[in-house]
């Protein structure tokens, strides 16, 4: 019997099921299960401070700054206010900005006798003839222009506060006063200030070398004479070579031309007036400054003059000097270092004097005499003349000595040699006196110029006035 085809299909696949399920299956591989990460905490959430409410302006600040290099205090107020946004207030103008308010205070000028004793309470006492002076004294307009001009200088600086004039430059006069005595007529121009020192001047014709370290030191002075030597000024030579080396600029482009000529010009002034002229020197000639602000023939007959004889008195002493250098406009108080040496023994170019407001520079008005190279015996006895001609001094009125001149060697005695010949003198015998020396005269000697002749010998001579020593003042 035949069997059918759906049962032939269907005995063939339970074959075939029956053998494989019959073989072994392979080994399944083993895998390696992930790691297990911890699980951290859930932080606790934080409360959120609530946001500050703005408060309706902001907070003025106050800053104050402390004194600065030139005497003035300086306080600053900050200000702040609400602005629109950062773009538009960048490109304000107004928005960000200093408002700088300089206050001075104008001192009052003073011709009462007891201020100026406040300054120097020796001042009646060494110029007896003070208190009458003051009695009809005025105001020199001098003062008032000074500081007229102190305040245009402030002025002027206003955008650069470092240029400021210093406390000490800005307060550096107490008054000026005219004086005019009643018996002489002779005018006076009393200035009450402080001491600054002027080391300028050269003159090679005295001192060949200048020491002119000083950064302000110029080798000239307003008071000047003709040179009388060929002795060549230290100072030509630097300034010669300046103008080559601005000529060689101008060739090669460099540089303003038009600064650079001036230049040239005012060093071949200055090279024409150091082989021309002699000047006062600083370090060895007594003579004071005076503001330029001050001189003219239309300033009136108490107008001081370049060559004028003028007095410093300082404490108890009164030192003759002459005016030998205009200074700027707006300032005043100041003397050569050679007077600077003798009120106070410490001072140098950087060093002043006195500081304080107690010197008093005593100017005669039209006594200056043709110039010339110092004549230092002459100047003492014309201010001398001149104090006696206001009442005269019961101060001690300073001699000055000549630094410039050489000082003459020291005479050697050279022993007398006997003649050939001569017997040397005998010792007496024990107990016999000794012979009297027979008088002679003495050997007369050329007297020096200038030097009181000699007494005759075995003569008592007069009696002479002693020289009083200098005193030097404390400083």
């Amino acid at each position: 019997m035949r069997v059918p085809r759906i049962a032939q299909f269907t005995g063939l696949g339970l074959a075939t099921f029956v053998l494989l399920t019959a073989c072994p299956r392979p080994p399944e591989p083993q895998s390696t299960p992930p790691p297990v990460t911890p699980r951290s905490p859930t932080p606790t959430p934080q409360p959120t401070p609530p946001t500050p409410t703005p408060p309706p302006y902001v907070p003025n600040k106050k800053l104050e700054v402390g004194k600065i290099f030139n005497g003035m205090q300086y306080k600053v107020t900050l200000e702040t206010d609400h602005g629109t946004t950062a773009t538009r207030d960048r490109n304000e103008p107004g928005s960000y900005t200093a408002e700088v308010t300089v206050k001075v205070k104008v001192p009052k000028p003073h011709h009462d006798l007891e201020e100026i004793k406040r300054l120097n309470e020796s001042l009646p006492e060494i110029l007896p003839g003070l208190p009458a002076l003051l009695d009809t004294a005025k105001v020199s307009p001098g003062f008032d222009n000074l500081y007229r001009l102190k305040v245009a200088s402030l002025q002027a600086s206003l955008m650069r506060l470092d240029n400021l004039l210093t406390r000490h430059n800005f307060f550096d006069c107490e008054t000026i006063l005219e004086l005019r005595d009643a018996k002489t007529s002779r005018r006076a121009l009393l200035i009450q200030a402080d001491m600054d020192v002027d080391t300028d001047g050269s003159d090679p014709d005295r001192v060949p070398e200048v020491d002119g370290a000083s950064p302000t030191f110029q080798p000239f002075t307003s008071y000047r004479w003709a040179r009388k030597t060929t002795n060549p000024s230290s100072f030509v030579a630097p300034r010669e070579l300046k103008i080559k080396n601005y000529e060689s600029q101008i060739s090669a482009g460099v540089g303003l031309a038009s600064r650079l000529r001036q230049e040239i010009a005012d060093l071949r002034t200055e090279v024409s007036d150091l082989k021309k002229y002699s000047f006062l020197i600083g370090a060895d000639d007594p003579f004071i400054v005076l503001p330029e602000s001050l001189f003219g023939k239309s300033k009136g007959a108490f107008a001081p003059a370049i060559g004028d004889y003028c007095v410093v008195a300082y404490q108890k002493t009164l030192y003759p000097a002459i005016v030998g250098d205009a200074g700027p406009r707006n300032l005043i108080g100041e003397a050569s270092l050679r007077v600077c040496k003798e009120v106070n023994a410490k001072s140098t170019s950087e060093n002043r004097p006195v500081s304080d407001l107690k010197v008093t520079y005593i100017v005669f008005p039209g006594t200056a005499e043709k110039y010339d190279a110092p004549n230092l015996d002459h100047w003492y006895e014309r201010c001398e003349k001149l104090l006696n001609e206001i009442g005269g001094h019961n101060g001690t009125l300073f001699k000055w000595e000549d630094l410039t001149k050489p000082k003459l060697p020291l005479a050697t005695p050279t022993p007398s040699t006997p003649a050939p010949g001569t017997p040397a003198p005998s010792t007496p015998a024990p107990g016999t006196p000794a012979a009297s020396p027979t008088p002679t005269a003495a050997p007369k000697s050329s007297p020096s110029p200038g030097t009181p002749k000699a007494s005759p010998a075995l003569t008592t001579p007069a009696p002479t006035t002693p020289i009083l020593p200098t005193p030097k003042p404390v400083p």
